[in-house]
Formats: C-alpha cells, sequence, structure tokens
C-alpha cells in the first residue's frame, strides 16, 4: 500500500498529493463524487461502515520517507472526511498527521466535520493549512450533508484556525446556490486567507439553470473587495471566459516557499 499519491483530474486543482486515512464516510453527501469513484451505488457506499483503512499507519511510517521536506501539501483527504466520528475515535488522523510533521511533509486538512478537528491544531507548522467545504451557511446544508457538521460548527472552526495562526481557505464547491455562495465569502472573509471557488457539477439540470459566468465574476469582485485570495477551478473558469476577458489573480497554494 501506497497511502499518499498523485490525485488526477479535478482534484489535481486542490492538492498535488493526497492520503485517505478512512473507508466509508458518516457524511453522505447527496452531491459525493465517491461511490462513482468506486464504482458503487450510493446506497452500496451508504452501507460502509467508516472505519480506519487497514493498516494505513504501518504504510504511510513506511512511506513518509520518500516525501520528506517536499513543498507539495499533502491533502487528507479526497475519498473520506478525516474528522468524521470514526476517525476521531480511532485517532487515525491525529497519528497520520504526527507521521507527516515527524517527515516535515507540509499539509492540508479539508473537513465538514468543524469543531472536531481544533484538538489537532496544536500539530501544525508554517506550512500547513486548515479548510472547509461550505455550500451554504444555513440550516439548508442538512438537506445534501445529513451527516455533516452544521455550517456555524464549520465556520467557528475556521475561526479558530486563524486566531492560532493557521494558514486557512474555503472550498466553495459544489455551489448550490450562487447567492449562498456569495454570501459565504461576505460572512467569513476576514478569517480565511483563500476561497477555491468552482461550480456544481454531475446535475445538469441544476447546472443549465446558473449563469455561471456572473457567479464566477461576482465571487472574484467580492474576493477583490474584500483584499482576499481566490482560485477559480478550471469548470467554472470557462464560463467565465465567455462573459469577460479580465485577468484572474489565481493564488495557487497547492506548495510551500521552502
Amino acid at each position: 500500500m501506497k497511502p499518499i499519491y498523485e490525485p488526477r483530474g479535478r482534484a489535481r486543482e486542490y492538492s498535488y498529493l493526497a492520503l485517505n486515512v478512512m473507508r466509508g464516510c458518516s457524511s453522505q453527501c447527496s452531491y459525493c463524487y465517491v461511490p462513482g469513484a468506486s464504482r458503487m451505488s450510493r446506497e452500496q457506499w451508504a452501507k460502509i461502515k467508516p472505519a480506519p483503512r487497514k493498516r494505513i499507519i504501518e504504510a504511510l511510517r513506511k512511506q513518509a520517507p520518500e516525501f520528506a521536506g517536499t513543498d507539495r501539501r499533502c491533502l487528507l483527504c479526497f475519498m473520506c472526511d478525516p474528522y468524521q466520528p470514526a476517525a476521531v475515535e480511532s485517532g487515525v488522523t491525529r497519528q497520520a498527521l504526527e507521521i507527516l510533521r515527524e517527515h516535515d511533509i507540509p499539509w492540508q486538512v479539508l473537513t465538514k466535520h468543524g469543531m472536531r478537528a481544533v484538538g489537532d491544531f496544536d500539530l501544525y507548522g508554517p506550512n500547513d493549512a486548515f479548510a472547509t467545504t461550505l455550500t451554504t451557511a444555513g440550516s439548508e446544508a442538512w438537506t445534501w450533508e445529513p451527516g455533516a457538521a452544521e455550517p456555524s460548527d464549520r465556520i467557528e472552526a475556521i475561526q479558530r484556525a486563524k486566531k492560532a495562526g493557521i494558514e486557512t481557505w474555503v472550498s466553495l464547491e459544489p455551489v448550490m446556490d450562487p447567492d449562498w455562495s456569495l454570501r459565504i465569502i461576505q460572512m467569513t472573509y476576514h478569517v480565511v486567507d483563500l476561497f477555491k471557488i468552482g461550480k456544481l457539477n454531475h446535475d445538469k439540470v441544476r447546472e443549465a439553470e446558473i449563469d455561471w459566468g456572473r457567479f464566477g465574476w461576482e465571487a472574484v469582485a467580492l474576493c477583490d473587495k474584500y483584499g482576499v485570495d481566490y482560485y477559480v477551478k478550471e469548470d467554472l473558469r470557462k464560463h467565465m471566459m465567455d462573459v469577460g476577458q479580465a485577468a484572474l489573480r489565481n493564488t495557487d497554494t497547492r506548495k510551500v516557499v521552502r
């Protein structure tokens, strides 16, 4: 087993390296791409009891020296949530971060479980980052993210990270409603170092109802207004070029400066 791997496709816009510590995910987001990527139905995916991957820590200890001192941040996680209840109870995520710290491998954690992650903030160094996904700031999140933490909980975790001097970013993807995503920028810009802005995929009917070019430029305009960095993903960038040619000052944080 080689736990640390190089993502492909859309995932590569988020990170050059990744690590999945769990099998299964209790967030059960309705828009999750993992069942399809794993070649199983959503019903089959939902039946998997979340648990640490077998021998994941042992394998990580063996592989980590290969990436010691790298400038590429390792993302936890693409195929699961590193702070879902089973991950916290088992301690697998903290163990993984301790190994990355020992070998000077910078990381970025992406979670929808907010405050469950705060207990590991003591492990973060100047090259690490903490992030969360926000599709809305209200109770609507329960509709498509029934097992995740409330948006307010995630925002509080971002606030705690920022206060602790940890670099922060928010994934605005999928965009379920452009107005909600724009509101998130307005609510959180003061504690977010970077917004990764995407769109909705895998839902052709809803996608067709949204003016993606307009949304993209409005999101960028807000980031410019508040002086916060952003990265516009390629899927959204294509639509923006249809309605404007202004330069995008995309900020890429997938690597750190050594």
